[in-house]
């Protein structure tokens, strides 16, 4: 059987070593050096009293030998004699080396002193060649070894687990002089099952491979049958992201890159996938894999996922990002907006199952109110106390209270943390609400006219999204709704664009839920309902709306609440006194509110117009009034801002009322959608 071997590019600098070991020894810089890489003369070895110089280092392999404690390798070296943890000796070496340039004569330019080894792309396997890697591998992982100095340097540094290694095939090739192999790990790529290219990571971070090595993408099986994929750059970075995700339960392939290029050939892989989430490294070459990916697979189904790299950290990768920065799996998991799905046809529900199914209980924040991962709209026209009433279920969630003393608004937890942006009081009108409202709590953080706008590339949007993900609260605040976006609310596109960063939000953190404040249309005469301004996507979104109306009775001032939720009871005309800057329930406090007939009969008027066109004989007949009051009822709804034709009015063409559009934006061609 033929004697393969993992081949390595010999390092551009002549002696890539001399700089790291002269921080420990200053008189190398200053020694002569053999041939061979060793100093000409002896250096006093830091591991044990030596008087009489018994050490030599290799400033071209990088070894350190001492006639009496042996050969050390680099990593070996800062940890077992410079004293230096495990987790730091790795990250040096890597970091010294990735800081390794020589420059080209030819060009002039600095190029990368340990350049990878790069196999030819073209896959031509010699007889028996599968069947050879196969034996090859067997061998390397028969030798792999938890205690081996190189194994404990790898997974010690990017936080991996030995097992991974084992489950993934890794082995080991020791270092032979006479057949010139370099000490290496190996891991294999598989395609179809097949080997069909081995890869080598040597003691100093040198990436080689065995001849007529074809690499694509590692771990490229996993794919079959997903319908979502993670793709990182390097092996290393695809083992610690499978880790992170299985440790929190989330099962879903990664698969990586070999190089920081994004082949057109591997577009076939993802046939079937439809979400594919990038992490890339946080260097130049990245930028390129990014570039081509998108490309290649289409930014339509793509999503980058950057690591919130901030100042200070150290490092590139997600290893690093991980280990040396003291960030969890958990926090790398959250940062990939996973799609709900797990498979193509995980939302098809056979009728048998859902008979069979008892309902979840919805993870109450406020019990009947709002749960986490819900939407909820406190709406009303302006100065109806609105942010009071905010106020007073942040007040509750904060000391575990019922809101507002209402005993069927239970809290579940105390110490909910919480977040209101605001965006329309002045500084003093927030300073006054907050001593008079919030006296008692904590966690609650108030972003004050920020300029936030619920927009991709907002500055102030970005920073409070990674104010959320340090933060990690429990609810979200915006307040009020029109503050945050530019356009036309009216416009069902302007809208879907505003609620989907929302909606992102929610599925990258599923604990929190979102209270949205919002101004509804002021209430003409004699109308008593009041109307939500802009398009019916904002309705459409939400899991609740609650209507908050101020009244004054007698001396005292109070708002009445009414409340429809998808997930609870119907609240109506909840009856709540102002008190102390808090809104209170009080037995004593009752609110009546009483409809007028005129009020009654815009109700009607308002129902009957959205079934169908009626005339004006149709109308008096029903309502059972005059063509006058008709005419003046449609006016008034007109000024609430209803929509409504008419047509005809002359001989022989009796005159038409249509309804066209409500002040919620439904309109007459819509479909009814009941959900």
């Amino acid at each position: 059987m033929k004697k393969w071997r993992v081949d390595f590019n010999e390092s551009l600098h002549p002696e890539p070593w001399r700089d790291f070991y002269a921080r420990y020894f200053p008189e190398l810089d200053r020694m002569d050096i053999k041939e061979d890489g060793f100093t000409v003369q002896s250096l006093k070895c830091l591991n044990h009293d030596d008087r009489k110089p018994s050490a030599t280092v290799n400033v071209k392999s990088g070894f350190y030998v001492c006639h009496v404690c042996g050969s050390f390798s680099p990593y070996r070296f800062l940890v077992e004699i410079a004293g230096i943890a495990p987790e730091d000796a790795s990250y040096f070496i890597n970091d010294y080396l990735r800081e390794l340039y020589v420059k080209d004569e030819r060009t002039g330019r600095y190029i990368h002193a340990f350049p990878h080894y790069d196999p030819s792309h073209t896959y031509i396997p010699t007889p028996g060649q599968e069947e050879e890697f196969e034996e090859f591998i067997k061998e390397a992982k028969a030798r792999l070894r938890p205690e081996l100095p190189i194994v404990q340097e790898y997974i010690t540094a990017r936080g991996i687990k030995y097992e991974m290694l084992e489950r993934f095939e890794w082995g080991y090739v020791p270092h032979d002089e006479d057949a010139g192999q370099v000490e290496c790990l190996v891991v294999p790529f598989r395609v179809r099952g097949k080997i069909r290219a081995i890869r080598g990571r040597a003691y100093d971070g040198r990436k080689g491979a065995v001849k007529n090595s074809r690499f694509s993408l590692w771990n490229l099986d996993s794919l079959e049958g997903k319908s979502q994929a993670v793709i990182v750059e390097g092996e290393s970075d695809a083992l610690r992201t499978i880790q992170a995700l299985e440790a929190c339960g989330v099962d879903i392939p990664v698969v990586s890159v070999p190089g920081n290029n994004f082949r057109k050939e591997w577009k076939r892989e993802f046939e079937g996938i439809r979400t594919i989430y990038l992490i890339p490294q946080d260097d130049d070459a990245s930028a390129n894999f990014v570039r081509s990916a998108l490309a290649v697979l289409g930014e339509e189904r793509c999503k980058v996922v950057e690591l919130p790299w901030k100042r200070g950290d150290v490092g590139k990768d997600i290893c690093e990002w991980l280990t040396r920065n003291d960030h969890t799996d958990q926090e790398l998991v959250e940062l990939i907006p996973l799609e709900e799905h797990q498979d193509r046809f995980s939302r098809y529900y056979r009728v048998e199952e859902l008979l069979k199914r008892e309902p979840a209980e919805p993870d109450w924040l406020v019990r009947g109110m709002i749960a986490r991962g819900q939407k909820i709209l406190v709406q009303g026209p302006p100065k109806q106390m609105k942010t009071w009433f905010v106020l007073s279920l942040l007040k509750a969630l904060s000391r575990g209270e019922n809101v507002c003393g209402v005993s069927f608004w239970k809290t579940t937890v105390s110490g909910v943390k919480a977040v209101m942006v605001e965006e329309e009081h002045s500084t003093n009108a927030l300073i006054q609400r907050v001593q008079q409202s919030l006296a008692g709590t904590c966690n609650i953080v108030i972003p004050h006219r920020t300029g936030v706008k619920l927009l991709p590339k907002n500055p102030e949007f970005e920073d409070l999204l990674k104010f959320i993900d340090e933060f990690r609260p429990d609810l979200l605040v915006l307040d009020p709704l029109r503050s945050f976006f530019d356009g036309d609310e009216n416009d069902s596109s302007v809208m879907q664009q505003v609620f989907a960063p929302l909606n992102m939000l929610l599925r990258k953190y599923p604990h929190m839920a979102v209270v949205v404040v919002d101004h509804t249309a002021k209430k003409p005469s004699d109308v008593l309902v009041y109307a939500s301004r802009g398009s019916s996507v904002k309705g459409a979104e939400m899991d609740g709306v609650i209507d908050i109306r101020k009244f004054q009775k007698d001396e005292d001032i109070g708002v009445v609440v009414t409340g429809e939720f998808r997930d609870a009871e119907t609240v109506e005309n909840l009856s709540l006194k102002f008190e102390n800057g808090n809104l209170v329930y009080d037995d004593g406090f009752r609110i009546n509110i009483k409809l007028k007939d005129s009020e009654v009969r815009l109700q009607k008027l308002a129902k009957l117009l959205t079934q169908r066109s009626y005339t004006q004989k149709e109308l008096t007949d029903l309502l059972k009034v005059s063509d006058q009051t008709v005419r003046n009822d449609i006016s008034k709804l007109r000024a609430g801002g209803f929509t409504i034709e008419e047509e005809g009015g002359h001989q022989g063409s009796p005159k038409t009322y249509t309804l066209t559009k409500t002040p919620d934006g439904w309109k007459a061609d819509d479909e009814d959608s009941d959900e």
